[in-house]
């Protein structure tokens, strides 16, 4: 039932390490780190799972194919990864915990380029599998958030930041990927029709 690779790619696509500097930001304002972390990754799972459930309706009401799902998905993925990898300045224009909570939840954890993963491992595999996997993801993602707010102050956010590129270039890979699966898919597609 677990799929270890699924596991890491969904986790990978969480990148928490990418939500790290706005945890920063909220300690050096003297917030409540601890729980900000806790409900950031409660909130990214609901999300998540509302998507596992019903993401899937969305292509029979719009009559979408996956392949071309997949090609949509790999390109907002590779985007993302590219944002990964290059330099952002802080964020240090939200003063509220709640404000911080929807902003880590969505789009920092479950964003456009992990809600569309999961619609696709739906679609291909059923939703039980796919909630497991995500649910392992999600708990390590969450574990790691906790952890690090514990930690905060002793991290080097220079550390935080080499890891979190590293993750975007393996995002980049399952991004090329997903494009590259999906485009095969519509030439066979086109290829059967013709």
């Amino acid at each position: 039932m677990f799929d270890v690779a699924i596991i890491l790619q969904i986790f990978v696509l969480l990148n928490p390490l990418s939500s790290f500097p706005v945890l920063m930001t909220a300690f050096k304002k003297k917030m409540d780190v601890q729980q900000i972390a806790i409900k950031s990754s409660v909130v990214a799972f609901a999300v998540a799972v509302f998507i596992i459930l019903f993401g899937p309706q969305f292509f029979s009401l719009y009559g979408i194919r996956i392949d071309s799902f997949r090609i949509a998905g790999g390109v907002i993925l590779f985007l993302l990864g590219v944002e990964t990898v290059r330099p952002k300045p802080p964020r240090d224009d939200v003063n509220e915990v709640d404000s911080l909570i929807a902003i880590i939840a969505t789009p920092l954890l479950t964003g456009p380029a992990v809600m569309s993963f999961l619609t696709i491992k739906t679609i291909e595999l059923g939703w039980l599998p796919v909630m497991v996997q995500a649910t392992a993801a999600f708990f390590i993602a969450g574990l790691i958030f906790w952890i690090f707010a514990l930690f905060i102050p002793k991290i080097n956010p220079k550390v935080i930041e080499i890891a979190s590129k590293v993750m975007g270039l393996f995002l980049t890979a399952i991004a090329i990927e997903m494009i590259a699966k999906g485009a095969t898919g519509l030439f066979m597609a086109l290829a059967a029709s013709t």
